[in-house]
Parts: structure tokens; C-alpha cells; sequence
């Protein structure tokens, strides 16, 4: 285990109704990101949204693309060579598979588009067999994350739901 250096913390709800959108508060940021379904994983679930929006999947994509991007920037411009959007570009792909009955990100590709001065192509290339390393999205998808669970039920009154709920208690490791 390594040395802490900053828990994040993020508040998550569903939304009222039957929509599958999810809204998670990051502590210390303003606003809510919103996240449901659409397309394939749409599909998946047998569901039509009224409202598509991005996944949660597709922010773990997003989230590995946002950090190798900005690891190779910074490789790139401590080389003395630009990161800027004309001469940065980078797609980032995730596939979505049923792996045994179960939805599951399988892989995430990224493709870099790099305009860089003929001189630099080297040292570009050197700084580009050495990021991925460097990014902790990256790295804490490929070695996999722990993910732990626990949970607190208070039964509502009767009054409230007009009969009387059983209390369970449950936690659970990935481990």
C-alpha cells in the first residue's frame, strides 16, 4: 500500500423517476455531473432513454484519456515541443463487451495526432514509449482498483410506507 495523498470524495444520487441518470457531486467543485445511458448500452438493458447521455463507463474512458493526454502534454512540452490543440489531438476509444452476461469495459485505445518540428520527431517518440507509465488513470485501471462497500439502512416508519420494511446489513470487497 502507498503513501495517501488526497482522498476524493464524491456524492452520488439517482435521479427521481425510472431514468437511469445518475448525478455525482465532487467535493470542492461546483455542479453535478449527470450520467445515464445511450446507444449500445441502451440497447443492453432493453431500455429507450428519454434523455441520452453519456455513460458511466464512458467517463472512466474519458478520464483515461484526459490523464494520458495531459502526461504526454507534459512530456511533450518539457521537450520544448507545443501540446496545443493544432498540434495535440488524441481520440480515446473504450470497447464495451458482454463478458459472460456482464457489460464490461475491455480495452481503451487512444490515437495521438502530433504536428512536431522535424528535429524534435525522436525525442517525441522517446517521451512517447515512457508515458503511459506516468499516468495514474492509466495505471490504476491497468493494476485494477479495489473496490469496497459497505452500507447503513434505517428502516422508514410505518406510517411513512404503510407496511414494515426487513433491515439487512452488507459490505463487500473486490479483493
Amino acid at each position: 500500500m502507498g503513501k495517501l495523498i488526497q482522498t476524493s470524495k464524491v456524492k452520488i444520487s439517482k435521479e427521481s423517476g425510472k431514468s437511469k441518470i445518475k448525478r455525482a457531486e465532487i467535493e470542492g467543485f461546483p455542479g453535478a455531473l449527470r450520467m445515464g445511458i445511450h446507444g449500445g448500452i441502451a440497447q443492453y438493458f432493453k431500455l429507450s432513454p428519454d434523455e441520452p447521455m453519456a455513460s458511466t463507463l464512458d467517463y472512466i474512458v474519458a478520464a483515461v484519456g484526459a490523464c494520458m493526454t495531459g502526461t504526454v502534454a507534459g512530456a511533450l512540452e518539457a521537450r520544448g515541443v507545443s501540446a496545443n490543440p493544432d498540434k495535440l489531438q488524441v481520440e480515446a476509444e473504450g470497447r464495451i463487451e458482454d463478458v459472460d452476461g456482464k457489460m464490461i469495459l475491455t480495452n481503451i485505445k487512444l490515437h495521438y495526432r502530433l504536428k512536431v518540428p522535424k528535429e524534435k520527431r525522436a525525442t517525441v517518440e522517446r517521451a512517447l514509449e515512457h508515458h503511459e507509465g506516468l499516468c495514474a488513470a492509466s495505471e490504476s485501471v491497468r493494476r485494477g482498483i479495489t473496490v469496497e462497500w459497505e452500507s447503513e439502512i434505517v428502516e422508514e416508519s410505518e406510517a411513512e410506507t404503510g407496511q414494515t420494511p426487513a433491515a439487512t446489513t452488507a459490505a463487500r470487497s473486490s479483493d
